[in-house]
């Protein structure tokens, strides 16, 4: 299979994974939290936040080694992939232990650490226990998922992620059907679905990789300092992320009021949906450019993430689009209790940033792959301080409030983009300044002329029950889509893209059969 079309493949079986999972759990969590009350199902996210935490100790290790041992495979420089390899599992294993031992003591002294109801309280100690363990199993074998990056099947994750996802629902659903409701259930197939992938992940390392070994050997202390060394970087990049929009609910609630934090939530409900198809999505073109810079074909790599980005640009403000003309209906169905032009208004503050930065997120792959990643995480962490600067000194001078929280953010992302982001990532590909900047203003130009000619349009047609709200966002996703392929496309990009989605698609059904 070509390099574009394990590009295309890739893209359609993430999305497609990402849209399965997502309707498995929009369907199911109602059905869950009728079964076992909001109180019970709320310990869920606490618990996921704890293991969020916990992989900030990882982040340093693990998100370069797909760089490192992608590059060295390209290089035929097997015993250097060995090495890396090797080394980042055994030290993977060093930090599952002692993971696991603080694991066990928070897991022991969890009473005290947080306020649980004792008719649940064995329900959620359970819970804590098997979300535990399927985050130190994770990090056990992480390692193993970079078989299918380096070889730039990522379709395959993908695959066993919607295979997963549905045998995880099923199960759900048949537990709770048949016996006593229990939130624990949600843990326990989260820990047998975790196992599921890692044992793929190891098929996958020995089908694709068959020259990986792990070794005592091999191990390399030098290129563990250096894999962090490196890696630092990107804990600074997520602790940036934290400080820009990961306290926004927490801030609300701390200065503003409860109601208000609730309010800001509800309104976070399609920015974080697009906000996960960024991340899915983004990540799948980081293999393509990764062997590209190994085999040193710098013009192709321009290239492919140029399109990339153009696609991006597509991908990502098809949604924002579709929120910004349909929104205030949406939120008027879905919470009729609630003022749906302040959720609205809220919303598309929130997600706003993504119209300019959906395809820049594409940019941001460069700095693993050359290795530079210093600029961007002090810019990150930089404009989080300053985030949550202005938003104090505003929620202390003015009646901006929640506004100011959600908007903030953003305005500060923005900048930071087009003045840091971009010009530097041109320079790390030894390219003129300006280089990306018109395929990151042409997403812009077509998010306003998509909205003015639907929201005209649509503005004198009702908009009064989930009926009339499906057929005026298919309205508005059809139109849009066309007008992007022309504003945002070239013709080579149009040309490729029809060729290659039915291409695709038979490419993941075949290829998955026989591996």
């Amino acid at each position: 299979m070509s390099r574009n079309k394990q590009l295309f493949v890739n893209l359609i079986a993430s999305f497609m994974s990402y849209v399965i999972t997502f309707g498995i759990s929009f369907f199911l969590s109602p059905y869950i939290v009728r079964k076992v009350g909001v109180e019970a199902y709320g310990f869920v996210s606490l618990a996921n936040n704890f293991v969020g935490y916990a992989s900030l100790i990882t982040i340093a290790l693990d998100t370069l080694a797909g760089r490192f041992i992608t590059i060295r495979i390209y290089e035929k420089d097997y015993e250097g992939a060995n090495k890396y390899f090797s080394s980042v599992f055994i030290a993977n294993s060093f930090i599952s232990a002692f993971l696991l031992i603080v694991s066990a003591s928070v897991w022991f002294f969890l009473e005290r650490l947080i306020q649980i109801p004792d008719q649940i309280f064995w329900d959620i100690k359970i819970l804590f226990a098997a979300l535990f363990l399927n985050c130190i199993i994770s990090t056990f074998g992480s390692v193993f998922a970079v078989a299918t990056f380096a070889k730039n099947k990522l379709y395959l994750n993908s695959l066993r992620t919607v295979e997963s996802s549905v045998v995880r629902g099923f199960v759900l659903v048949v537990l709770f059907s048949f016996f006593a409701p229990n939130v624990c259930y949600l843990g326990i197939t989260s820990l047998l679905t975790g196992i599921y992938c890692f044992a793929y992940n190891v098929y996958y390392t020995k089908k694709l990789l068959p020259f990986i070994h792990i070794k005592k050997k091999y191990f390399d202390f030098s290129s563990i300092i250096e894999l962090i060394s490196s890696g630092v970087w990107n804990v600074l990049i997520r602790l940036g992320q934290l400080l820009s929009d990961g306290l926004d609910l927490l801030i609300t609630n701390i200065f503003i009021d409860a109601t208000s934090m609730g309010v800001l939530s509800l309104a976070k409900t399609i920015p974080s949906l697009i906000t996960s198809i960024v991340g899915t999505l983004v990540g799948v073109f980081s293999p393509s450019l990764t062997i590209l810079y190994a085999e040193k074909k710098m013009d192709e790599l321009v290239r492919t993430l140029k399109q990339s980005m153009r696609i991006m640009g597509i991908i990502v403000n098809l949604p924002i689009i579709v929120l910004i003309v349909c929104g205030e209906n949406f939120f008027l169905l879905w919470q009729p209790t609630q003022d749906a032009r302040v959720l609205h208004i809220l919303s598309v503050l929130t997600c706003a940033g993504y119209i300019i930065s959906g395809g820049i997120n594409c940019v941001y792959n460069i700095f693993t792959v050359v290795n530079k990643l210093k600029v961007n995480s002090l810019s990150l962490i930089s404009c989080g301080f300053i985030n949550i600067l202005i938003v104090f000194i505003l929620l202390k001078t003015t009646n901006l409030g929640i506004y100011a929280v959600a908007g903030i953010s953003t305005i500060i992302n923005t900048l930071k983009n087009l003045i840091i982001i971009v010009p530097y990532s041109a320079k790390c590909l030894n390219l003129k300044w300006y280089a990306f900047y018109p395929d990151v203003i042409r997403p812009f130009i077509f998010v306003f002329i998509s909205c003015l000619l639907n929201y005209t349009v649509l503005h004198f047609f009702d908009c009064n029950s989930w009926l009339t709200l499906i057929v005026h966002s298919f309205i508005t996703l059809s139109v849009s889509t066309l007008i992007g392929c022309f504003i945002i496309l070239r013709k080579q990009d149009r040309k490729y893209l029809s060729y290659n989605i039915k291409k695709g698609l038979d490419q993941i059904v075949n290829t998955s059969k026989n591996i």
